[in-house]
Parts: structure tokens; C-alpha cells; sequence
């Protein structure tokens, strides 16, 4: 068989989705997998070497009762449950796990530990207790025994008729298991009965349970599970005596079906919840507000078939209703229909007015005559049925959901607030996005003085510098520097210098300096003559004298060999060169544009570039900015080559989601326009709808590089009022509050660190 390795052993720990972690013996954590970081919402480097006391508990001494010390001393495991306080100041319940890892001595060197969080449990267990004193009163007039048991057959609950029919008070059954109560046969019988009713299965049995007093007590015990889905989570018992079956028949009944009715009830809230969670879950995962949209009409559409809802937005100035021309059909026909009602009479100014006032989210139906706005109920009269709700975030509404039935019902109490409560938890994102969309709108749409030069993208203050720069040495023979990191553009840069100067019908010549050995580089450059080295078989012109009367661009002038510097120098100086093997001095009417992505000045201090041509080359520079440095313009850029690819795959994408757009926004792009431009174009082949998502870009930019930690007070400050305001959805109130600050400083912080929901990811 294969013996797993370290690394195997290492990926199969941190793919487990239970929190794991291993303590040394001086109780410091030597190794945490994936989820116990996220659980306790620290990065794993954060945690390695810490104490378990610092960590689970804040403490900064051992645990009197400490469960590590005890497995570290006897070697044994142990299993309990605890009560945790997280770094949000979430409480969480978890079911723990303890190991001793012990050495091929048998000595115990280290302890293993596995967290299971029973929240929902803990929770359930305390609805089920709550639940108790609401039908006590029938259950003790039964005149059955009534008993609960937990998950274990741990009895939680003997009504006053169980313990007198087997000599016990109520309060001794707690804690006792079913099983206990039976002779050895019986037991036996009762375990595997039991197992069953684990897997969801009610059971029905004679069973023979014991007295106090040792005596035997004949009865019919029935036993229905209480399930949550497909978990069990304990049963409901009642024990007949068999003798007075046929008297107590009816009560019995009536028992039963109230105890069922409970159980159904706790079922049926922890299967909403659970709902509401992953729906909440899905849209906060949606990159634009047409995805979200088409997602809730589904749901709609699932409760009530014939539904149409209508998402009546407020723009991020709360000016006006967004016509989300974006969305399908489906969504904005019915909103377009709605907004053309509420023109009528200035309806909409109205309605917004009245959104505007309002401070919480009040369903609202068509019953509800003295409630709903006049403004609405001209613009809903053709629904036999609607309701509607504000959609509400802390500290204002940003709009109104209605939902209109073709058909006339009476709407589920339930299903109302099942709507009010997810819209209650998405109202937020909701609004982010809005706010999000219109400020990429208002980059993509803002003309500045030059949006573009050629085929040069761009419309920041840096790139109009260099715009202004290209106009001002085109005119002109100068010897030009073009300096910028790989992918800048300096290329384009140099073709725009030469299709604006008067040599723009001359030939525009690239040589590659990097491209070549020190000896093909001075042939390619000044050409060589028949004979003058082996495989010259015949002359050649080199690439100067093949830009006669135009332009050469000298691609990567820093990396060109000592000896080559020296006959570029000279022909720098009087425009002369002579062929390599050749005797001839030719004269050449030739431009020379060069660039570099090295700094040639500490080149040349450092003697690996002669002082004297960097001077003769550097006559006019022009730096170009490096993408992070201009991050306004990516938008542009990404929708320019958005619409290049769109015609050479043949493709019709019309856009970028907000979400993707951030993406492209909060990377740092090393390798510049051009890695941009690929990753679009990776976007553009692998997209098979109208709009790029996340799930479309190359895997460097979906998988979030680890958190590089800054040593400025400054930044981290910054990125943690950052980091609690996304949180927040920008509720400037609610990150207040989170920071401990009041909301004048908070104002003042966002200020000096110019923070924005399109500020870079931190």
C-alpha cells in the first residue's frame, strides 16, 4: 500500500472544513489548517506559536482546567463542549476533540485537536427547552407517561404520570438514558429500536422497563424522532401501560399530535433560517445588480408562480429610479411599465418624497387601504394581488420592492416576512452596488482633455504629460529617452512621436537590443559585408540604413554590449557608420528613438553603460507611468480592449460587471498595460454571455494574494477603517460604532486617507 507523505498528510488536514489545530507541549499552537484561521478570523501566521489560552480565551495564564494539560499528562483523549467568545464578538458553541500524539516511545510530545461548531445545536436544544412550559400544561394532563429525549436518549424532559408509573420524580429521569431503565434483553432490543429512530424512522414498541422498586412495568413506549433536515436532533416518547390502553386512547391522541405540531414548528423555523442564509449567501456573491435581480424573481416565481416583481431603485444620488435597462426583459419591462404610471401626475417626485421620510421596512398589501401610498395605487391597480416593502439599510431607504399577482390571493403571513427579512439582510449590498456602478459609469464616461493618443490609452494627469510631451518633440530630429517598466507602452509612445513628425513617410525601424549577442546586435544594427565572418554570404544593410530617411527605435538600449555603445556613440555624433567587414563610411538621415526599462543613469555610475552616450541619448526623456499608477484609466483601457477582442473573436460582450471592474481596479498589475490587455483577452474567450464576471478572469487575479503586512501606523490604520467600511457597506454610522470612534472623526479619517468605495483592496 502507498504510505501518505508529509505533504499528502499537510493537504489532507488543511482541506478539512472543521477547524483543526496541533498544540506543542508548552500549549503553543504549532500548526492550525485553513478553517480554524477563518473561524477565528485571524491569518494562520497570526496564530502559529501562540498559546491556546491567548487565543481561545484572551487569557494570559493556563486554564485552571485545562483539558491540553490533561491530555498532555495522561495521554488520554477527551471530548467536551465549550463556549467561545471570536474576535468579532460572535459566541459560538463547539463540540471539541482532543488527541495525544504520542512518539514510538509511547510518550506524549504533542496534542491533536478537532472543533465541530454546534451553534445550530446548542440553539435548537434551547427553542426545544423554551418550548416546554407552552405545552407542560397538556402534557401533565395526560394520563400518560410523556418523556423527551436529546440526541443521545438523554432524557430532557418525564412528565408527573411517567414517573409515577416507574417510582422516580421527574427530576431524577434528567440526565438517565431510556436504555437505563431496561433489564439486559430488553436493552438490547431497545438500542437497535433506538438506532433506527436515529435515522428519522418513528418506532412502536412492547417494551419491559423497571421499576424503582425493581418490579417490571409492561408497556407500549412509542417514540417519534425530531428531525432538522436530515439531522437527527432527539424524540418524543410516550409510554402506555397496556392495560388501560383503550381508556386513555383518545388523550393519548391529542397529546401526541400538539407534541407533533412542536417539533413540526422548531422544523419548519430552522428550515426558513437555513433558506435565508444561503439565499442571502448567493446574492452577495452576484457581481452587478441584474444578477441579483434575476435571482430574486426566481425565488418569487417559486413561491407564487404568477408573480412579477418590480424593483423600483434609487440612484445613488436618491434623485431618481434606476430604469435597469440592463436587466432582462423579464425585470425591466414591468418596471418600465411602472414608471411610466408614476410620470403621470408627477407620481414619481411623490413617491420618491415619500420614500425619502421613511425609517423602517412596513409591508404593505392591497387590503391595506389607509397604508398604502397614493402614489402607488393608480400605478398597481392592474394586480389582483401585490404587496410591497421599503427596502431599508441602517440608516436609509433605498428604494421599494413590489410584487404583483396576475391572480387574486391572500399572501402567507410567512412568506411576507420571509421576504422582509432576506431584503432586511441584501438591502446593503444592494446599495454598494449602486453606488459602485455609477461611479465606474462616471469613469467610463468622462471626457477629459484627450482620452487617447494613437493607439496610447489613457486620460489620467500623467498621460497627459506625456501627450503633451509627444506633440512638443515630434516636430523635431532630437534624440528621444523613453523610460517605463515592461509593458508601459514605449513602443506606441515612439511610433506616435514618428507618425506626427515629419518623417512620417519614412520607414519607422525597431531594434530589439535585447534580442541579440553583442555580435548579431552590431550586424543588425550597421549591416556587414560579404565575407566578413562566417555565414556572410552575401551584404547585408543593417537596420540604420534601412530607416534612411525615417525613424529607428532602439527597443531595450540597456542591454547592448560595451563595443556596440562605442559605434552607436560615434554615430550619434555625425550620423557615419561603416558596415561590419566594411571600409566605406556611409552617411544616414535617421532618427534615433531609444528606451529602456533600466535606470541607465545607475547603470552607468556603476560602469556597465558608457556616461557619454546616455548623455548623447537622453536629450529629451519621456518617463511613462507604470499602470498602479494610474489606475483611473484602467476602465478605459479594459473597455478599449474589451471592444478590440470582442471583433477578433467575433463576439458581441457588452460589458464588465462592477465586481470584475474592482477586481481589475485593486490589482497592481506588474506587468502593466500589457498583462491587462492579455487578461482581458483570456476574459473575452472563456465568456459565453453579455457581461465579463469574476469567474472569467485569468486564476492570478480570482485568487487573492496573502495580506502583505505594513509597518506604517499610518497604513495600518487605513486599512482597517477600510476594511470595517466594506463591512459596513459604507454605513458610515454602523463603522463608526464597529471603530469605537465618533462619526466627526470618522468623517475627518476617511478624508485625510481619501477613502472611496472604489479605493484599492487592502
Amino acid at each position: 500500500m502507498t504510505q501518505l507523505t508529509e505533504a499528502s498528510l499537510v493537504r489532507i488536514f488543511n482541506s478539512v472544513t472543521d477547524p483543526f489545530v496541533v498544540y506543542g507541549r508548552d500549549y503553543r499552537i504549532l500548526m492550525v489548517n485553513p478553517a480554524f484561521a477563518a473561524t477565528f478570523q485571524r491569518p494562520s501566521h497570526n496564530l502559529i506559536g501562540r498559546r491556546c489560552y491567548e487565543v481561545l480565551y484572551n487569557r494570559l495564564d493556563i486554564c485552571e482546567d485545562c483539558h491540553i494539560k490533561e491530555i498532555l499528562a495522561t495521554g488520554e483523549p477527551r471530548t467536551r463542549e465549550i463556549l467561545l467568545t471570536l474576535p468579532d464578538n460572535s459566541q459560538r458553541h463547539f463540540e471539541v476533540r482532543s488527541y495525544p500524539v504520542k512518539d514510538a516511545d509511547g510518550n506524549v510530545i504533542q496534542a491533536f485537536e478537532h472543533s465541530q461548531d454546534i451553534t445550530e445545536r446548542k440553539s435548537l436544544e434551547l427553542q426545544v427547552r423554551t418550548s416546554e412550559e407552552k405545552y407542560r400544561t397538556i402534557v401533565e394532563m395526560a394520563r400518560e407517561g410523556i418523556f423527551i429525549l436529546d440526541y443521545k436518549a438523554r432524557f430532557t424532559f418525564a412528565n408527573e404520570c411517567l414517573a409515577q408509573m416507574l417510582g422516580y420524580t421527574p427530576e431524577e429521569f434528567l440526565g438517565r438514558t431510556l436504555c437505563s431503565l431496561m433489564d439486559e434483553e430488553t436493552r438490547i432490543r431497545g438500542k437497535a429500536q433506538f438506532n433506527q429512530n436515529r435515522k428519522g424512522l418513528p418506532l412502536a414498541q412492547e417494551l419491559r422497563l423497571n421499576r424503582r422498586d425493581g418490579s417490571p412495568l409492561h408497556c407500549l413506549v412509542s417514540i417519534t424522532p425530531l428531525m432538522v433536515g436530515n439531522d437527527f436532533f432527539g424524540s418524543i416518547g410516550i409510554v402506555t401501560d397496556i392495560s388501560q390502553l383503550k381508556q386513555v386512547e383518545t388523550e393519548l391522541r391529542a397529546a401526541k399530535d400538539a407534541l407533533a405540531a412542536q417539533a413540526w414548528e422548531l422544523q419548519k423555523t430552522q428550515h426558513q433560517l437555513e433558506t435565508l442564509l444561503e439565499i442571502s449567501r448567493q446574492v452577495n456573491a452576484k457581481g452587478s445588480l441584474p444578477e441579483i435581480f434575476n435571482y430574486i424573481r426566481d425565488i418569487s416565481r417559486k413561491i407564487f408562480t404568477d408573480a412579477e416583481p418590480i424593483f423600483l431603485i434609487l440612484d445613488s444620488g436618491r434623485n431618481a429610479f434606476l430604469t435597469l435597462d440592463d436587466c432582462p426583459t423579464k425585470i425591466a419591462a414591468p418596471l418600465g411599465r411602472m414608471l411610466r404610471q408614476l410620470e403621470k401626475g408627477e407620481a414619481a417626485a411623490d413617491l420618491l418624497h415619500y420614500l425619502d421620510k421613511i425609517k423602517n421596512s412596513q409591508i404593505i398589501t392591497k387590503t391595506q387601504n389607509n397604508s398604502v401610498p397614493p402614489q402607488l395605487r393608480q400605478a398597481v391597480a392592474s394586480y389582483p394581488s401585490w404587496f410591497g416593502l421599503p427596502l431599508m439599510t441602517p440608516d436609509q431607504c433605498i428604494g421599494f420592492f413590489l410584487l404583483g399577482s396576475n391572480t387574486a390571493l391572500d399572501y402567507a403571513l410567512d412568506d411576507l416576512r420571509f421576504f422582509q427579512t432576506l431584503f432586511a439582510q441584501i438591502s446593503g449590498y444592494i446599495r454598494q452596488l449602486v453606488v459602485r456602478e455609477a461611479e465606474i459609469r462616471c469613469l467610463l464616461q468622462k471626457v477629459s482633455e484627450r482620452a487617447s493618443y494613437g493607439e496610447i490609452i489613457g486620460q489620467c494627469g500623467k498621460m497627459q504629460e506625456v501627450y503633451e510631451l509627444i506633440d512638443l518633440v515630434a516636430g523635431s530630429d532630437a534624440t528621444v529617452f523613453i523610460t517605463g517598466e515592461n509593458g508601459t507602452g514605449k513602443e506606441l509612445v515612439a511610433r506616435a512621436i514618428h507618425e506626427r513628425s515629419h518623417r512620417r513617410k519614412g520607414p519607422f525601424i525597431v531594434a530589439n537590443c535585447s534580442a541579440y549577442s553583442p555580435t548579431l546586435l552590431e550586424s543588425e544594427l550597421f549591416g556587414h559585408e560579404k565575407g566578413a565572418f562566417t555565414g556572410a554570404i552575401r551584404q547585408k544593410k543593417g537596420r540604420i540604413e534601412r530607416a534612411q530617411g525615417g525613424t529607428l527605435f532602439l527597443d531595450e538600449i540597456g542591454d547592448i554590449a560595451a563595443a556596440t555603445q562605442i559605434l552607436l556613440l560615434r554615430f550619434l555624433q555625425d550620423h557615419c557608420f561603416e558596415r561590419v567587414g566594411g571600409e566605406d563610411t556611409i552617411m544616414a538621415d535617421v532618427r534615433i528613438l531609444a528606451a529602456t526599462n533600466k535606470d541607465l543613469y545607475k547603470e552607468a555610475e556603476a560602469g556597465r553603460f558608457r556616461e557619454d552616450l546616455y548623455y548623447r541619448l537622453n536629450v529629451i526623456s519621456i518617463p511613462l507611468p507604470a499602470l498602479r499608477e494610474r489606475k483611473e484609466d484602467i476602465p478605459l483601457l479594459a473597455q478599449h480592449f474589451l471592444e478590440r477582442f470582442n471583433a477578433k473573436e467575433g463576439k458581441q460582450i457588452q460589458r464588465f460587471s462592477p465586481n470584475t471592474l474592482q477586481v481589475l481596479m485593486d490589482f497592481d498589475w506588474p506587468g502593466n498595460v500589457r498583462q491587462l490587455e492579455n487578461a482581458v483577452s483570456h476574459a473575452v474567450i472563456v465568456c459565453q454571455g453579455d457581461v465579463i464576471g469574476r469567474k472569467h478572469l485569468p486564476r492570478f487575479l480570482k485568487d487573492k494574494p496573502e495580506e502583505t503586512v505594513s509597518t506604517s501606523l499610518a497604513e495600518q490604520e487605513r486599512r482597517l477603517i477600510l476594511r470595517v467600511l466594506k463591512e459596513s457597506n459604507w454605513n458610515k454610522h454602523d463603522a463608526a460604532r464597529r471603530l469605537k470612534l465618533s462619526r466627526s472623526t470618522l468623517y475627518s479619517k476617511i478624508r485625510r486617507y481619501n477613502l472611496a468605495p472604489l479605493a484599492a483592496v487592502v
